[in-house]
């Protein structure tokens, strides 16, 4: 066994780890990786690519590769990514019920292969505008399908390890953009940035036609040899172990015969639901309300108001630490449960936040650096990969996929609102603006202790919501 599988394995657990099982986590994974390495390939190449680089004492509107564009247009073509991840990600839960994960899931990968060709060939806004839009979509039904994918294959003893991978590998898009943008957000080089974008496609779309589609939306589409061949394919199991498994299943469903009539409509009106629901809308909002995506979006510009000439190595520093914290916290998951997690993430972030607003007004580059370092790190023990993978465990059977794109809509609105508004808050309250999220992350740990049920080695709604 590699050490990453041995790392992902706790010592209790009583799954095995399969190569199968893990290349079909990968593949889904590679989904979450394209949104990370979209929401992020604009940053570094700014400058570069709207004629803003300075040469000599001329600006470089002289050449060609740049697109000439005012910080407004700039602004409405990064927003944008969020309008159309929204839109997709609204239509996801239903497409995936209806057609499958698999063919959902090389739909977006196509789109964001058409979509990423566009950017790197864009020569005015308007294309790229489209081409933003084109990606946001195709990340949308992404970041929908993957970890519903992962909930459906992965043992219970295994489904939060592996749910980790989801917001692993949107670190490491993250990390892969600026990574890239070292060497090229260059005024010559920046279009290479997009261009990677259609190859990670490229490789997504190969990887789903080499993986088996969920057993458990086969067995719902009443295709009892496929869901066998799956799951026999994925988990590496017996012929008895998988006949035992499926009619577990069977047994799950066998009172779903109105699960393909659900509607956005009655999800949201439906008393049935409300339980899940607030829960999902407020952790998968209150995720971003922390405050995660004003040091994602704006770290540089946060930074180097003390430490200008530092501000691009930290904010790389900063992804690293996340993508390694986040891997690590696979373990830790299985280990203390979902919900401690997520408390204790969401207090030290709360404290983080009051002291990087300190260190801002204080002006003491040194304690801002560390916040920032600590806050980060514990973002990614809990807030940042958990939401995503509980929203199919707070859910019942019948509402989980919409549940989920509802989650992930929850979580777009939010990422846009932070987005577009702090720059806007951070220009009229300065390092105030950080008591506000660290405000948030203090009564979101109340709430999470209030409200949240542990799911750890549950398997079923009633067992969950049981004491709630």
């Amino acid at each position: 066994m590699s050490d990453s599988e041995g790392l992902l394995q706790q010592s209790k657990s009583r799954s095995k780890l399969t190569r199968t099982l893990l290349i079909a986590t990968a593949v889904a994974c590679m989904g979450s990786l394209q949104y990370g390495y979209h929401i992020a390939e604009l940053n570094a190449p700014q400058q570069s690519m709207t004629c803003k680089i300075q040469s000599g004492n001329e600006t470089s509107h002289q050449y060609k590769d740049c697109i000439n564009l005012t910080d407004q247009q700039f602004g409405a073509v990064t927003a944008i990514f969020s309008i159309g991840g929204l839109s997709g990600s609204l239509i996801a839960g239903k497409m995936a019920d209806k057609f499958g994960r698999q063919k959902v899931a090389i739909l977006a990968s196509v789109i964001n292969l058409i979509s990423s060709l566009i950017l790197f060939s864009a020569a005015n806004f308007r294309q790229l505008f489209m081409g933003r839009i084109g990606v946001g979509f195709g990340c949308g039904l992404n970041i929908v399908i993957t970890p519903l994918y992962i909930n459906e294959i992965a043992p219970t003893d295994l489904r939060g390890s592996l749910g980790t991978m989801n917001q692993f590998c949107i670190n490491v898009g993250i990390l892969l953009t600026q990574s890239v943008a070292i060497k090229w957000a260059t005024i010559d080089n920046w279009r290479y940035i997009l261009f990677i974008g259609a190859i990670l496609a490229v490789l997504n779309i190969i990887g789903w036609f080499i993986v088996y589609e969920s057993p458990r939306w086969l067995l719902t589409k009443n295709r009892f040899n496929a869901a066998y061949d799956s799951l026999s394919h994925i988990r590496v199991k017996s012929i008895d172990e998988v006949k035992k498994e499926i009619e577990s299943w069977q047994r799950e469903h066998s009172d779903d015969s109105g699960e393909s009539d659900l509607t956005v409509k009655s999800y949201l009106t439906n008393s049935q639901y409300s339980k899940s629901r607030w829960a999902i809308t407020m952790i998968l909002a209150g995720q971003q309300f922390c405050g995660i995506n004003s040091i994602i979006f704006y770290g540089v510009k946060v930074v180097s108001k003390l430490l200008p000439r530092q501000a691009i190595m930290i904010n790389f520093t900063i992804s690293i630490i996340n993508v390694i914290v986040t891997f690590l916290s696979s373990t830790l998951i299985e280990k203390y449960g979902r919900k401690p997690l997520l408390i204790s993430s969401a207090i030290v972030m709360g404290l983080m936040s009051f002291l990087i607003s300190l260190s801002i007004l204080k002006h003491v580059a040194v304690l801002l650096v560390t916040s920032i370092f600590t806050y980060i790190g514990f973002f990614a023990i809990g807030v940042g990969p958990i939401p995503f993978l509980i929203i199919g465990e707070l859910s019942d059977k019948k509402d989980k996929a919409l549940a989920q794109s509802y989650g992930t809509v929850c979580n777009w609105l939010a990422t846009f609102i932070i987005g577009y508004g702090f720059p806007i808050l951070n220009d009229m309250m300065g390092g105030y603006v950080y008591l506000l999220f660290g405000l948030f992350a203090m009564w979101f740990a109340r709430y999470i202790y209030h409200n949240i049920p542990e799911t750890k080695n549950k398997t079923n709604y009633d067992e969950i919501w049981a004491n709630y």
